[in-house]
């Protein structure tokens, strides 16, 4: 396993391979941020303010659990304490720990797995067509229903995964 390991104000610090609870953390900070970068260097600037917060959820305290820590206190503690070599050499390692174009390649094949499975039909149906809608009826106030029928605005699931 790939760990790095740092010392900011006297304390030690490690980066290793994100666990979920950080994807989260990294995913509510990114959410709003155009990512395009073709290196470190860049990503420092496109992050802007966001940096210190970044490097508070990829950094673990020596002894600490990724849970256990304050992310406000520690992006404070961050941003007066590393200077921006420091910060690019944390962004290189954290891409060195987390091998982001691999695991964005597989979401992107789950998601075309998952997909392709939706479209299949259920075992022992036979059919590759889509169910066929009932009958409409008239209802009580003369007119007619469509049945089973899906309303045309609906969106397909395709356009939703």
């Amino acid at each position: 396993m790939t760990e790095f390991q740092y010392e900011i104000d006297g304390k030690k610090y490690f980066q290793k391979p994100l666990v979920l609870g950080q994807i989260r953390q990294l995913l509510a900070i990114l959410k709003n941020i155009k990512i395009q970068s073709s290196g470190p260097n860049q990503f420092l600037l496109e992050m802007g303010d966001q940096v210190p917060e970044f490097l508070a959820i990829v950094l673990i305290e020596e002894g600490k659990s990724p849970k256990d820590k304050n992310l406000k206190e520690l992006a404070a503690e961050i941003e007066f304490a590393i200077d921006p070599d420091m910060a690019i050499r944390m962004i290189e390692d954290f891409f060195d720990c987390n091998p982001t174009a691999s695991f964005l390649e597989r979401i992107g094949n789950l998601g075309k797995m998952i997909s392709a499975k939706i479209k299949q039909p259920a075992p022992g149906t036979g059919s590759k067509s889509s169910p066929s809608s009932s009958a409409g009826e008239i209802l009580p106030d003369g007119t007619k229903s469509s049945g089973d029928t899906i309303p045309t605005n609906a969106s397909p699931l395709s356009d939703i995964l």
